[in-house]
């Protein structure tokens, strides 16, 4: 089955429309830019102008800002009781697993990944807006006796208006992890996406508003990075800020963060390592290897990009990894049969091709893949086949750097050690995996690698239940899970005294009263 630009939903609402937003969502109603101007919104599996979208800037970020202000302050969202946001994310989720073919098809056209891939992600958006559903119930404070005869209350409320800066390879996905948590607690969200894949963030304000959620709790604002996201992470009166996306992009936030003292919390870069050891089942381990480094065209921040396997069985590993990824179907991303699609521009294939003719250069072996495809019917996308790169040291620029593309490298170790130093010897530590049959080991491998995220024989599953970020320069806070809601909460201490005050200064007041009297005393005579 291949979808095309028209598909239709029982309301009469199809791709095509969706590709053309009026304006931006800003207190729920769509708003042109202020400044009339627009960006193309490019199909990269063609290179073809499909759409547009408003190009936001500090004027559009303003009255996006003011409008989540006022909604916050009203305490139409933030003050109503927690079991009623719970029903209106609730709502929202079966609004968008009605459209889950639409919304895929969009996000597919959008950034260029399969269409099966993009169904997923949607699938992933109505687990993320129930389990956030569930968690607006679960906030809860403390109690405590205090010194003095008094009684603490501490209370956790919203932490305000939440400026949220998200990605292009997981769209919808990693906007509704942050709106989603922070909603669900009461703040009021302004969300700027990538310029690169910002339609189905826009067409979530609006599936928002019709879910009931009150005007002004969730703008989007789509724009350039410099022109609107910028002005978003400088706003005095966003009072929390979350972004994903590129450690230098993330570097440029904190410091705007920073002139306003103001806090953030970031998920960045990785380059994250999938140790392999000799008792692993090599096929099992290379299908995951595979798994983890070209999913979504290795266009993923927690990618298994660098794979350690165990000297005695590298061989055999490396052959059955190049039979995989010599097999993956690339091709038109709306075609169901696609397995890799196209990446999401021609300079970021040419990124991407960079980094392998500088590895070749140097003289690491490309075992399969290393150059461009050219797809029937895309002829103007963005396709480059899955690469694996052998012979590669610790010292390659492909060991260290992230290529956010499907290339993996292959570095070989010879003990638990060497590979737990392999694995640590980059400046991110987002995510790692390991596969072994010894459970001592992965334990000692868990507790050694400093990574946010360890899987043992399993790759790359993500699910909300469970808290997702890194250390090091990966980043700091937490997406998903309850620690989520963290970022979005502040601590208010409340401290009550249960007997009657007794004065720190009463002496002196005694004593004041005292020499008060003796001059009255006095002035009478």
């Amino acid at each position: 089955m291949t979808l095309t630009y028209d598909h239709q939903t029982a309301d009469g609402t199809t791709a095509q429309s969706l590709l053309h937003p009026i304006g931006h969502y800003i207190a729920g109603s769509w708003q042109p830019p202020v400044s009339s101007q627009w960006l193309d919104v490019v199909d990269p599996s063609t290179g073809a102008a499909v759409g547009r979208i408003a190009a936001g800037d500090a004027d559009d970020i303003a009255l996006a800002v003011k409008a989540a202000r006022a909604s916050f302050d009203s305490g139409i969202w933030s003050g109503l009781a927690p079991s009623d946001r719970a029903t209106v994310l609730r709502s929202a989720a079966r609004l968008v697993a009605e459209q889950t073919t639409l919304l895929a098809t969009i996000e597919s056209i959008d950034s260029g990944k399969p269409i099966k891939e993009a169904e997923g992600d949607i699938a992933g958006v109505v687990d993320v807006l129930d389990y956030f559903a569930g968690a607006a119930t679960k906030v809860v404070g403390q109690t405590m006796s205090l010194p003095e005869a008094q009684l603490g209350i501490v209370l956790r409320e919203p932490v305000g208006v939440v400026g949220a800066i998200t990605p292009w390879n997981f769209p919808l996905y990693v906007a509704v992890w942050k709106a989603a948590a922070a909603l669900s607690v009461g703040c009021t969200v302004v969300l700027k996406p990538s310029e690169l894949a910002s339609i189905t963030c826009l067409h979530l304000g609006e599936l928002m508003t019709k879910a009931g959620l009150p005007d002004g709790a969730l703008n989007v604002v789509s724009g350039l990075g410099a022109t609107a996201g910028a002005p978003l992470s400088l706003h005095g009166d966003v009072d929390m800020l979350t972004f994903t996306g590129s450690t230098a992009t993330g570097s440029k936030i904190m410091e705007a963060r920073a002139r306003r003292a103001l806090p953030l919390q970031v998920e960045l870069g990785g380059k994250s390592p999938l140790v392999v050891f000799a008792d692993a089942d090599i096929a099992t381990a290379a299908d995951a290897a595979a798994f983890g480094a070209f999913f979504a065209q290795g266009e993923n921040c927690n990618a298994g990009s660098r794979i350690l396997v165990e000297r005695s069985i590298a061989s055999e590993f490396v052959r059955r990894l190049v039979s995989v990824a010599e097999a993956i179907r690339i091709g038109a991303p709306l075609d169901q049969k696609t397995e890799l699609g196209s990446l999401i521009s021609p300079e970021h294939l040419a990124k991407v091709e960079g980094f392998v003719d500088r590895a070749r250069a140097s003289g690491v072996t490309v075992a399969c893949g290393g150059s461009r495809v050219t797809i029937a019917g895309c002829e103007g996308g963005s396709f480059y086949r899955p690469t694996v790169l052998t012979d590669v040291g610790r010292d390659h620029e492909v060991f260290t750097e992230e290529i956010f593309g499907p290339v993996v490298t292959v570095t070989v170790f010879d003990s638990e050690i060497e590979a737990a130093d392999l694995a640590n010897a980059t400046v991110y530590g987002l995510a790692a995996g390991v596969w072994t049959q010894d459970i001592d080991r992965a334990f000692r491998m868990t507790r050694t690698i400093r990574s946010g995220y360890v899987w043992i024989n399993t790759y790359n599953t993500t699910p909300v239940e469970a808290p997702f970020g890194g250390v090091k320069r990966s980043g700091f806070g937490r997406d998903t899970a309850m620690q989520a809601i963290d970022n979005y909460l502040v601590w208010k201490t409340v401290a009550i005294s249960t007997v009657p005050f007794a004065g720190w200064y009463r002496a002196s007041a005694r004593d004041l009263d005292t020499v008060g009297t003796e001059r009255e005393v006095v002035s009478d005579e």
